[in-house]
């Protein structure tokens, strides 16, 4: 995977943890081991596991197949790849139509277990050290022994001896090793340089030179992290569930964050309304409080009107609206049979020849000027006999009191 910009490392040193800060624009510096609390809020930590719980197998595979999948088919077909771990698959180089890769897989370790959902990048220690010119690397993790083979600088082999002191033991099994890997094409020739990393005595350095006979080299303080430009990732079965479950509650975060801040705009803009409204009606009621007065007076004299309206106004005189109504008919073959007037509201029924003749008459009534107030409503003419069809109107005037009234 692409290299993220790291800020931070922690790498297992000689006798616990090593924490390294990374600034932008100046050298790592190596300070205490922070709390749980301060590594919580680095944004881009990286940690390099244990060497003891990893496995690197390197391997030739074809250069056309995802090297991630054929490293984990590999592992798994040798039987060394633990339950629920997986494997990385990291290219080193193509020879002869084939591609050399160390694959990587990685099981829980109780030691690094604390900061695994802290990491958001992971690493192997072997990684992490730039060879130079060195075909072999030493150093000590917990105060085991560790080493890793390299070729033109790439790790091609890294492990944990287990052992706790340069012997014969570790000696031999460095040389079986790099015995193996020249048999297999992985190194080309048997190593020459070897570096020290850490505390070693003059014992252990002449132990190293005279079993292994190589060019020994010593530095005495572990040197910063060595970043590569990609990152080989071999998350533990742990670290990946507890990934899996940060970056779930991630999401829940974003999505409830965005939920109540969706939820939030819309109170406020039901409250904004509200408000709004509250004012419109708070105007209102000044502006009806402030007519009230002139309103009541208002009505007052429209009670008045409609109780003397009866008597001084022609258009309610019952005898004046008779007159009219009765002025309208066509002729001798229309009828009026029924008339009535109660409160704004009268009723006219009669007979005509014909339907034509009683839709006539009906337009003629609607046509009076003094009924002009009046709403009018007529219904479907009726045939009761021979050339004699009912019919019957009704017109109300706005004012017109109703049967609940």
């Amino acid at each position: 995977m692409k290299a993220s910009p790291v800020d931070s490392v922690i790498r297992p040193g000689a006798s616990g943890w090593d924490f390294w800060k990374i600034p932008n624009n100046a050298d790592p510096v190596c300070e205490s081991m922070p709390s749980s609390k301060t590594l919580g809020s680095a944004p881009h930590l990286l940690l390099a596991l244990p060497t003891r719980s990893l496995l690197a197998v390197p391997v030739w595979i074809s250069p056309q197949g995802d090297p991630n999948e054929l490293a984990d088919l590999e592992l798994s077909s040798r039987h060394v790849l633990k339950k629920n771990a997986e494997a990385h698959g990291i290219p080193i180089l193509e020879k002869d139509g084939r591609s050399l890769v160390l694959a990587v897989s990685s099981i829980d370790d109780e030691r690094a277990s604390d900061y695994y959902s802290k990491a958001s990048t992971f690493e192997f220690p072997a990684r992490l050290w730039d060879p130079d010119v060195e075909d072999v690397l030493v150093w000590r993790e917990w105060g085991e022994l560790c080493f890793g083979l390299y070729r033109d600088k790439n790790c091609v082999y890294f492990a944990c001896s287990g052992e706790i002191s340069v012997g014969v033991p570790f000696c031999g099994l460095v040389t079986r090793t790099a015995m193996r890997l020249r048999s297999e094409g992985v190194i080309l020739r048997m190593p020459a340089r070897l570096r020290l990393i850490g505390d070693f005595s003059f014992e252990d350095r002449s132990a190293l030179r005279d079993t292994l006979r190589l060019d020994l080299e010593h530095t005495e303080v572990a040197p910063p992290p060595h970043l590569p430009s990609t990152y080989t990732n071999p998350v533990p079965p742990s670290a990946k569930m507890a990934m899996e479950k940060r970056t779930y509650w991630q999401k829940f975060r974003f999505f409830g964050v965005g939920g109540i801040a969706f939820y939030t705009l819309i109170l406020l803009f039901v409250s904004g309304d509200l408000l709004v409204r509250r004012i419109q009606l708070s105007r209102v009621s000044a502006e009806l409080h402030s007519i009230k007065e002139s309103a009541s007076e208002a009505q007052k004299l429209v009670s008045e009107w409609k109780e003397f309206r009866s008597a001084v106004d022609p258009v309610a005189f019952a005898i004046d609206q008779l007159a009219a109504v009765a002025a309208e008919i066509p002729s001798e073959q229309v009828r009026l049979t029924q008339y009535s007037f109660d409160s704004g509201r009268f009723t006219i029924a009669g007979e005509a020849a014909d339907v034509a003749q009683a839709y006539d008459y009906f337009e003629r009534v609607k046509k009076v000027p003094l009924l002009q107030d009046y709403d009018w409503t007529s219904r479907q003419p009726q045939l009761v006999g021979r050339n004699k069809v009912r019919f019957e109107m009704e017109g109300i005037r706005p004012d017109a009191k109703t049967s609940e009234e």
